[in-house]
Parts: C-alpha cells; sequence; structure tokens
C-alpha cells in the first residue's frame, strides 16, 4: 500500500510515511489518497495529478513564464501545455526578443533606444539654449547689444548649431561627444 498526499490543485506527492496510531492503524487525512501501486517519478516538467479519483501524468509549466512579444512575466496556473505565445525561459531583460526558440539580443532595437534618448537630450538642452539666447538676440535686434553680449550671442548660437548636428557625428548615439555650454552661462 502506497499513500500520497495530494494539494488544492491535485498534484501528488509521495509516496509518505504515515504513523500507525495504536487500535487503529495508519489514518489517511482527508488530503491522501492509497494506491496499490507506487507511481514512477513524473516525467520532466509533468506532475503526478488526481482526476476524477484517478492518478494521470500531466504536463506541468505552472509557475514562471514570459510572453515571447515582449517578454512580461506571468505566473501560469495551469495544466498543459503553454499557449505559444509564451515561455518558460526567462527573459533576459531589454532589448531581447524572441526568435525561433530562445531569446536573442537585438542590437538594433538598443541602437533605436539610444538614439531616441540622445535626440531626447538634444532637444531639451536646445531648449535651455534658447531660453539663453533670447536676451542677447534681443539686444542685438535693437542694436543695443555690448561686445560682451555679441560675443555671448555667438557662443550660444554656435552651441545650438552643434546641438542640432549631434546625430551626424561618428559613434553617434553610442559615443556622443557633447559641446561644451558656453561659458557665459555661469
Amino acid at each position: 500500500m502506497f499513500i500520497y498526499l495530494f494539494d488544492d490543485n491535485g498534484v501528488l506527492s509521495g509516496p509518505v510515511e504515515l504513523p500507525v496510531t495504536p487500535g487503529m492503524g495508519i489514518q489517511i487525512p482527508s488530503n491522501g489518497i492509497q494506491l496499490s501501486f507506487e507511481l514512477p517519478a513524473a516525467q520532466e516538467h509533468h506532475s503526478w495529478v488526481m482526476v476524477n479519483g484517478v492518478p494521470r501524468e500531466m504536463v506541468d509549466w505552472r509557475g514562471s513564464v514570459y510572453r515571447k512579444d515582449n517578454g512580461a512575466h506571468l505566473e501560469w496556473t495551469e495544466f498543459g501545455q503553454l499557449p505559444d505565445m509564451y515561455t518558460a525561459e526567462p527573459w533576459p531583460g531589454n532589448y531581447y526578443v524572441w526568435r525561433d526558440t530562445t531569446w536573442v539580443f537585438d542590437e538594433m532595437l538598443q541602437l533605436a533606444d539610444l538614439k531616441r534618448e540622445a535626440l531626447s537630450k538634444r532637444d531639451k538642452l536646445l531648449r535651455e539654449a534658447i531660453q539663453k539666447v533670447a536676451p542677447f538676440q534681443y539686444a542685438e535686434d535693437i542694436g543695443d547689444a555690448s561686445d560682451q553680449e555679441q560675443l555671448a550671442l555667438m557662443e550660444w548660437k554656435l552651441y545650438c548649431v552643434e546641438l542640432n548636428r549631434i546625430q551626424h557625428h561618428t559613434g553617434f548615439p553610442t559615443d556622443i561627444n557633447w559641446p561644451v555650454v558656453p561659458e557665459s552661462a555661469a
């Protein structure tokens, strides 16, 4: 006689040995079942499960799974094969995409993200620079700019031009030499 215990999902564990109660024998708990044979070890990614009172070996991918389209993590709770959109292979992180049967690093995806970040930084720096240029430009426009203000205006304009051309530099977007903010900013 072999005694197995089952959890809330019906997954069997065991066989287990239970103590003999004097005068009563072995008391099988409500989450236990007695079989006349020992179950063989379940195959990889399989579990023995009680189904309608009968032990069945079922495919078991319960636990952490990942979406193949975006790597999103979720907990799988059902028995059976995983739907094709999921894998149990952990997602390594950003810039990895599912190809054929594994996660593959996508360098183009990383470069596109780096480019987007660099251009966003450039645009922020340009907006800040325009606020610095405006007062000097107004003084120049009305013919009241001092030599120092004219020099500052030229430095800021050159800075803006260099910022605007950042994506044309060799090494963009992985190796960027950002232009130096003009000293008149202090």
